[in-house]
C-alpha cells in the first residue's frame, strides 16, 4: 500500500484488492474536531453501533499507509464517538492533518471497560490518559454518582478536560511539572490529601504506567478497590497476536484488559517491564 496515501484518496485505496468490512474496519467520517492542547486533538467520528461503548473500551483506528493504533474513547453520544490523539509519531502526525469531512477506518470497540457501580469514585489521570476518564466521569455523573477527579501533565497548556470536568460539577485538583499551575510535582501527591478528606468506594487511573503503578499500590494498601487501564503495543486487537501480553499470567491488555483490577497486576509485570514492538520485554 502507498506510503504518500492521504485522507483526500480514501476511495480509491484497495479498491477492487479487498472490503475494508472484510477486515473488520468500517470507515468514520469526521464530524468536528477540537484542539484540546498543543499535542492533543480530539476526532468526533460518525458511529452507527448498536450500543455505546464504554467508558475504557477502546477502537483500533487505522489510515492506509500507516500504522494502525489503539485509541482509548473520550466521549460518546448519540450517533458519534471521541477519540483524542496525542502526536507522538508519524502515524498520529498524520491524524493531525485531517479535517472535517475526511474519513479514518475503525475496528472495535475492544476490550472490558470500567466497571462503574458504587457512587463514589476518586479519578488519577496523568497526560492524555485523561482521555478514558473524562467519558468515565460524564457516565457516572448521569448516573448521580459523585467523584473527584485529580489531573496531571507537563505544564498548564497539556492539562484536559478540565472546562469539561468543572461543566459536569464535579471536583476536581490539579498537579503540573513545572507548577505552571495547581501542585507543582506528581498528580500522584495529591492523592494521599483527597483519601483524607473524603472517602471512595472505587479509584479509576489512566496515564503514564509508572503513575498508575503508584496509584494502584496506595490504593491497594487501603483496601480500595482501584482499576487501572493499561496501554500497551497492540498489533491485533482481540488477543491473537500476543504483543501486549502481561507476563507472566499471560493476560492480554486488547482482549482481557485494557482495564484491570489493581491487586491482580501487581502480580504481573505492571509497572516494571513490557514488550516493545519485536515483543522483547523492556524496562518501562
Amino acid at each position: 500500500m502507498r506510503e504518500d496515501s492521504s485522507a483526500q484518496n480514501l476511495d480509491e485505496v484497495g479498491k477492487d484488492v479487498f472490503s475494508f468490512e472484510d477486515f473488520g474496519f468500517h470507515p468514520a467520517r469526521i464530524k468536528k474536531m477540537t484542539k484540546e492542547s498543543p499535542s492533543v486533538r480530539s476526532f468526533y467520528l460518525e458511529y452507527q453501533g448498536k450500543e455505546l461503548p464504554r467508558p475504557g473500551q477502546f477502537v483500533m483506528a487505522w489510515l492506509p499507509g500507516f500504522e494502525e493504533v489503539p485509541m482509548s474513547i473520550s466521549d460518546a453520544g448519540d450517533g458519534f464517538i471521541r477519540i483524542s490523539v496525542s502526536k507522538e509519531g508519524p502515524t498520529t502526525a498524520e491524524f493531525h492533518r485531517l479535517g472535517k469531512g475526511d474519513r479514518l477506518f475503525l475496528r472495535g470497540p475492544f476490550g472490558n471497560g470500567f466497571s462503574l457501580g458504587g457512587k463514589s469514585f476518586l479519578l488519577v489521570g496523568g497526560g492524555y490518559g485523561a482521555a478514558p476518564l473524562v467519558y468515565a466521569a460524564k457516565t457516572i455523573s448521569r448516573s448521580g454518582g459523585r467523584c473527584t477527579y485529580l489531573a496531571g501533565a507537563k505544564n498548564k497548556a497539556e492539562l484536559l478536560f478540565i472546562n469539561e470536568v468543572r461543566e459536569i460539577g464535579m471536583k476536581f485538583k490539579v498537579a503540573t511539572d513545572d507548577g505552571s499551575v495547581g501542585h507543582r510535582g506528581m498528580v500522584t501527591d495529591l492523592i494521599e490529601p483527597a483519601l483524607k478528606e473524603e472517602k471512595f468506594e472505587t479509584m479509576l487511573t489512566c496515564g503514564p504506567e509508572q503513575m498508575m503503578y503508584r496509584t494502584v499500590v496506595q490504593g491497594v494498601e487501603l483496601g480500595i478497590k482501584v482499576q487501572a487501564s493499561l496501554e500497551r503495543y497492540m498489533k491485533c486487537g482481540f488477543g491473537i497476536c500476543g504483543s501486549c501480553v502481561l507476563d507472566p499470567i499471560g493476560l492480554r491488555v486488547c482482549s482481557d484488559g485494557p482495564v484491570f483490577d489493581g491487586a491482580l497486576l501487581l502480580k504481573t509485570v505492571f509497572g516494571k517491564r513490557k514488550r516493545d514492538a519485536s515483543g522483547a520485554g523492556v524496562t518501562i
